[in-house]
């Protein structure tokens, strides 16, 4: 966990994990090793996303993230951080998170990863999802510095009509969309490389 005086040493990056992870994921160490040349951070965000958006703001407002990389659930959430600075890279965002619930189901889940907040499990229900969808209703996409969408051919968890609807949806607002055969849904090597690849080429 970082505290608000650390003193800068690199540029920050932000990575943002998906639903149901957190940042001991794995992920945020991935980059690190990949792109040693930031400082990256990783806040963890809840299940909630008026919630979390408030979390991620905070961050970006705090420490002016150079690049925000945002999976799944976090790539949807780094649409709409208020940070005009930063390069944006998201990876299989999941902007039809109302379905996406609805198909995991209704009740307890336990979190996959190991949580900063100690919490072990979470409830899906119906109101969790129409906040999700009055989330959506409410809130604009804000643009990075530049802005890219990695989406995976073969993603596993949301499907490929789902991966084009949001394509579609981010490349109507002007996001760079490359598609890849190399990874599904998660970020795993073959995504990380892609990252680099799109951050050297800015």
């Amino acid at each position: 966990m970082y505290s608000w005086e650390e003193p800068k040493q690199k540029p920050y990056a932000m990575y943002i994990h998906g639903f149901a992870s957190s940042p001991k994921s794995g992920t945020r160490a991935s980059l690190a090793r990949a792109l040693p040349e930031y400082e990256w951070l990783a806040p963890e965000i809840t299940h909630e996303p008026y919630e979390s958006l408030a979390i991620l703001n905070e961050w970006a407002h705090t420490f002016k993230p150079e690049v925000i990389v945002g999976t799944s659930m976090g790539g949807m959430l780094a649409l709409y951080v208020d940070a005009p600075q930063a390069t944006k890279i998201i990876l299989n965002p999941s902007l039809e998170m109302d379905k996406t619930l609805r198909q995991r189901g209704y009740g307890k889940h336990p979190y996959l990863q190991e949580r900063e907040d100690g919490a072990k499990e979470f409830i899906i229900d119906e109101p969790m999802i129409q906040r999700f969808v009055a989330f959506k209703k409410e809130h604009s996409f804000i643009p990075g510095s530049r802005n890219i969408a990695l989406i995976s051919t073969d993603d596993e968890l949301l499907g490929h009509e789902m991966s084009k609807r949001n394509a579609k949806a981010v490349e109507e607002a002007g996001w760079q969309v490359v598609w890849s055969n190399k990874f599904g849904h998660r970020c795993n090597d073959h995504a990380v490389k892609e990252i680099v690849k799109q951050l050297k080429n800015s």
